[in-house]
């Protein structure tokens, strides 16, 4: 028998990732979390913004991270997907906001630290959101005439006007009492005194800002009056380049700093379109690969002489369903890419489709078209029930955190 020892094995060593947060039924890892801290960081210097210290920037990036989860899942839940086609055309849209081809708007992006992976996937999250909130808060919301009326003057005095504008958000509780109140204004004026007397409106957004924006340094980048908050737009017709005011909202006090401002230029008319349409979503009794010929079928009925709104309504998973399937007017650019260029050269009352939605299949009819410059009265009104309906989101998301299961695990 051979007494000679076995040779040598080299074993490498393995790496475990460790676990920092558990999120209900998910982790975030420290590789993770490394990751999106080195990111920002990139970031905030392309921007000439130096970091905040390290253990705040890690500190409120987990929290970021924790809050993106809690959405996600949630939006998983219900049934809320955003496809690849969905996110590319919402940055074409973007990127004809801002008078860019898409290659050129992400090269601006670039100059701010965004790769297009990362913006991609902001891009993605926020469209998450901006279902959530239409889905769960929203649709209940209400505007008063005089409202609407007041949002749309102000648009048009802008006359096209963008701002470039950067924001910090004090939150205020829906149950705080004046001297609460009092007490979150007087927070937004001392910080507002630090920043006057030096300290960056970035680094004091990283550090006290509430708003989805607050890891950017509050920016917001390019914006359209339409696209502002009310009482941004009221604020920013008085303002000087480089000011910073501190606004009293109802469910916020904002820092709101004024980077840049370009002159309005005439829009050119928008394409917008009514529609009648039926969706039909994937389900267990109904799989995806069956939509089409459903809908096929529901498209013959019509065409046979049935009326388009009686079937809407038996069988319609969309919004409209209870309106007979008609929308209000839309405009043409900010639909999905299928339904797009069905818009534009559909004939008046054909019917067309099925057309890919999401999931889901749909059909539709051209009502009408119209040219338009400006805001319509129903685009005003759905733009304040958004606004209007972000901030209940915020409050809703407390209390989806409130009922999470989170823990945070310290490796010393």
């Amino acid at each position: 028998m051979s007494s000679a020892l076995p040779p040598f094995i080299s074993v490498q060593p393995v790496t475990i990732d460790k676990i920092v947060a558990i999120v209900n039924n998910g982790i975030i890892t420290q590789t993770h979390l490394d990751r999106r801290v080195k990111l920002l960081a990139e970031r905030l210097s392309a921007q000439n913004m130096a970091p905040p210290p390290e253990r705040l920037l890690r500190r409120r990036v987990l929290n970021q991270m924790i809050m993106e989860r809690l959405e996600l899942q949630y939006a998983k839940r219900i049934g809320i997907r955003v496809t690849a086609a969905e996110v590319a055309a919402a940055e074409a849209t973007l990127a004809h906001r801002n008078h860019m081809s898409v290659a050129q708007f992400e090269h601006a992006l670039a100059t701010e630290g965004f790769t297009p992976h990362a913006f991609h996937r902001r891009l993605e999250r926020e469209l998450i959101i901006r279902d959530l909130i239409e889905r769960r808060i929203s649709r209940g919301v209400t505007v008063s005439k005089t409202s609407v009326e007041r949002f749309m003057a102000e648009e048009r005095a802008a006359a096209g006007s963008r701002y470039k504008v950067s924001e910090i958000t004090l939150s205020v509780p829906g149950t705080a009492g004046q001297a609460e109140r009092a007490r979150i204004l007087a927070r937004g004026r001392q910080i507002a005194a630090h920043i006057a007397a030096g300290e960056s409106f970035g680094q004091a957004a990283i550090a006290h800002s509430d708003d989805q924006h607050a890891l950017e340094g509050g920016q917001l980048g390019w914006r359209a009056a339409d696209h502002l908050r009310p009482i941004f737009v009221h604020a920013l017709t008085g303002m000087r380049v480089g000011e910073v005011r501190v606004l009293a909202g109802h469910d916020a006090v904002y820092l709101l700093k004024l980077d840049n401002r370009k002159k309005g230029k005439p829009q050119p008319a928008t394409l917008q379109v009514r529609l009648q349409e039926i969706l039909l979503q994937p389900s267990a009794a109904a799989p995806a690969s069956i939509l089409p010929e459903k809908l096929k079928h529901l498209k013959a009925r019509i065409e046979r002489g049935e009326k388009f709104s009686v079937v809407a309504r038996a069988y319609s998973e969309a919004a409209s369903a209870m309106e007979g399937g008609k929308t209000d007017w839309l405009t043409v650019t900010s639909l999905p890419p299928a339904l797009e260029q069905a818009a534009q050269s559909l004939p008046v009352g054909k019917l067309g489709g099925p057309y890919a939605m999401g999931q889901g299949q749909m059909i539709i009819r051209v009502l009408d078209r119209r040219l338009r410059h400006g805001l319509t009265r129903a685009t005003a009104e759905r733009l304040l029930r958004m606004r209007k309906g972000s901030a209940l989101y915020v409050r809703w998301l407390q209390t989806l955190r409130d009922d999470a299961y989170i823990r945070y695990i310290h490796h010393d």
